[in-house]
């Protein structure tokens, strides 16, 4: 009987250490998996961190291109109203003409016309009383017949010089509207 118990004894003893090693292995297979999990959060963490970093660096970039180009337009309006505003000034200084400065612009026109025979003179509401037939007549190139139409151009300053059924303008708003696009560029690098 002691050959049973010491062999009883054995075998438990054997299946303790069987039973032990098992309880280690699943000890270490616990703390590795525990381990993996722990590292996995870890990186997760760290990828949403990284998510979130660059997500607000590409809205970062974005609001600041915004407020660049938001930037960039209102100096953009107002170097154009800017712009405009020279414009309608001007045109205000050429609808207040004094008549001395008028009446050299319309000799300087009539001087174009000086090797034709004949031309109307149509001028603007605003202009009209600045000359009269008189003064033309003592002042324009001698070999040129001038003659002055009753009508006018209505709210206009400047004048219409008609010959042979053409009209070439000298309205100063449509001049001015013409120089713009050809000094609008110069303008802008002069004052900008």
């Amino acid at each position: 009987m002691a050959d049973l118990k010491l062999l009883t004894e054995r075998v438990v003893e054997k299946e303790r250490a069987a039973l032990r090693q098992k309880v280690e292995q699943a000890k270490v297979a616990a703390e590795d998996e525990i381990e993996a999990s722990q590292a996995a959060e870890v990186a997760k963490r760290q990828q949403l961190k990284d998510d979130v970093e660059e997500k607000v660096k590409k809205e970062y970039v974005i609001k600041t291109n915004t407020l660049k180009i938001k930037k960039r337009n209102k100096i953009l309006s107002a170097k154009q109203n800017l712009l405009n505003q020279v414009f309608v000034d001007t045109k205000d200084k050429l609808d207040t003409l004094d008549k001395k400065t008028f009446q050299t612009f319309v000799l300087d026109v009539l001087q174009n016309f000086e090797n034709e025979k004949e031309v109307t003179l149509i001028f603007g509401e605003k202009s009209r009383n600045l000359v009269d037939t008189g003064w033309i007549k003592d002042n324009a190139p001698k070999n040129l017949s001038v003659r002055v139409s009753d009508e006018t151009i209505s709210k206009k300053s400047g004048l219409i010089v008609a010959k042979e059924g053409i009209d070439y303008n000298f309205i100063f708003d449509i001049l001015v509207e013409e120089l713009k696009n050809d000094i609008l560029s110069e303008i802008s690098n002069e004052l900008f």
